[in-house]
């Protein structure tokens, strides 16, 4: 299945969407990540990107853009897309999911190895009910012939796994292929008919 995300970089300036969401359906997009916001700031798309993709019959998922920098911060910060969910979702993971998208520099102010802070948030979020949480990050961060400041050995088997990588193959599925590699982000370039760009990914079955 294939997959866009999008955010208030995908909306005008009162946060309503300008996804041509008929025009991603014909290109073969099934599915949205949708970006829920970062620190307390729910994203200004946020609202209206879940109504369109609802009205168009595309499955979503969402993802939070981290800053934490240890774990106690990452358990802030999964509270605060509880209470998002809670209050704009009525509390119900979304089909493809909740993710924690680790990619911030600042997130590696206090340790080089940011396990235990992904750890934390995913954590948390299974144990108040959310069945399916992941963590989104580069295949620089996740793989052992990276910089591997994220150890998929040392986190829970049943975790996926959202990864970029932009490549005709996904290597972190061949370095792991006993862990829930979900998501192979592959482009940042969808089609040359669309006014902005977005990133293109495929969910594996």
């Amino acid at each position: 299945m294939y997959l866009v995300d999008v955010s208030a970089w995908q909306s005008d300036d009162n946060g309503n969407s300008l996804v041509e969401w008929e025009k991603l359906k014909e290109a073969g997009v099934e599915g949205v990540i949708i970006k829920i916001g970062e620190r307390d700031r729910l994203d200004e798309g946020f609202i209206s990107h879940v109504n369109a993709a609802v009205e168009h019959g595309l499955k979503y998922g969402i993802y939070y853009y981290a800053h934490a920098s240890n774990p106690q911060e990452a358990v802030n910060e999964a509270q605060q897309v509880d209470a998002w969910v809670r209050e704009y979702l009525n509390g119900e993971c979304p089909e493809l999911g909740i993710w924690y998208d680790a990619e911030a520099s600042g997130m590696l102010v206090e340790d080089d190895d940011i396990t235990d802070t992904c750890s934390a948030f995913v954590s948390y979020l299974n144990g108040i009910g959310y069945a399916y949480v992941g963590i989104y990050a580069s295949w620089n961060w996740l793989s052992k012939e990276g910089a591997h400041h994220i150890s998929i050995d040392d986190l829970a088997d049943y975790v996926p796994y959202w990864v970029a990588q932009y490549n005709n193959h996904d290597d972190l599925s061949d370095e792991y292929p006993d862990n829930n590699i979900r998501i192979w982000q592959f482009s940042d370039h969808m089609s040359d008919e669309l006014p902005y760009d977005v990133d293109l990914y495929y969910e594996g079955d």
